[in-house]
């Protein structure tokens, strides 16, 4: 159980670590070791699994940077992960509203990832495409996620009989964000049960409700 809380903490670092580099980038490895108060080793390591493991476009060219940055970075005011993710899943949900021209709508959504900053534009297309899956729950899953993150309230996860992707049946999570990893989507978040942050698996959840109040 142990580990699980280590892969969330790191994962957490490494958004931490993504989001610097986004707002300064031309930070060398030592200056992000010495920032984040890891051995070069360490951060060497965090570099990788953001270039090759959630395929962000992250190059080092008079240190790391994003490319296709604005000249400034990510500019003053620019959205984070939370609101990127949010602002497509409302979208999604804008969808099922008949009064809103879909036509208009769909070629919005398709243009939305460029709206972004580079480093958050990988992350958004492929919550784009996760919300738009055939997958007959992924859209109930993403949109109660939304509900949770816009809120800051805690939502449950509900994992079908004898799952093992989660050391937990019914985990109560508040979500921080909602982040692709290889092939597999996670959310990471305050779990109530063990009062710490956790990282799950969202691929095996067959649904998402928000949690009753404690």
């Amino acid at each position: 159980m142990e580990r699980k809380r280590l892969v969330a903490d790191r994962f957490r670092r490494i958004w931490h670590i993504v989001e610097d580099i986004a707002d300064a980038p031309g930070r060398s490895r030592r200056e992000l070791a010495d920032k984040f108060h890891l051995s070069e080793r360490q951060v060497q390591a965090d570099l990788n699994i953001i270039r090759t493991e959630m395929h962000l476009p992250l190059v080092r060219r008079q240190g790391y940077r994003f490319v296709r940055e604005e000249p400034d970075g990510s500019g003053e005011g620019a959205p984070d992960l939370r609101e990127a993710q949010l602002l497509v899943m409302v979208l999604r949900q804008a969808t099922q509203d008949p009064s809103i021209p879909s036509e208009r709508l769909s070629s919005l959504m398709r243009k939305l990832p460029d709206m972004f900053p580079a480093h958050l534009q990988p992350l958004v297309q492929r919550t784009l495409d996760a919300v738009t899956s055939p997958r007959s729950n992924q859209h109930q899953v993403f949109a109660a996620l939304a509900d949770g993150l816009l809120r800051g309230s805690f939502v449950k996860l509900y994992y079908p009989p004898g799952d093992t992707s989660s050391p937990l049946s019914e985990p109560i999570v508040r979500p921080e964000f909602v982040v692709p990893y290889l092939d597999a989507w996670y959310v990471i978040g305050e779990c109530r049960q063990r009062n710490r942050t956790m990282m799950f698996n969202l691929d095996g959840v067959a649904a998402v409700s928000m949690a009753a109040e404690v």
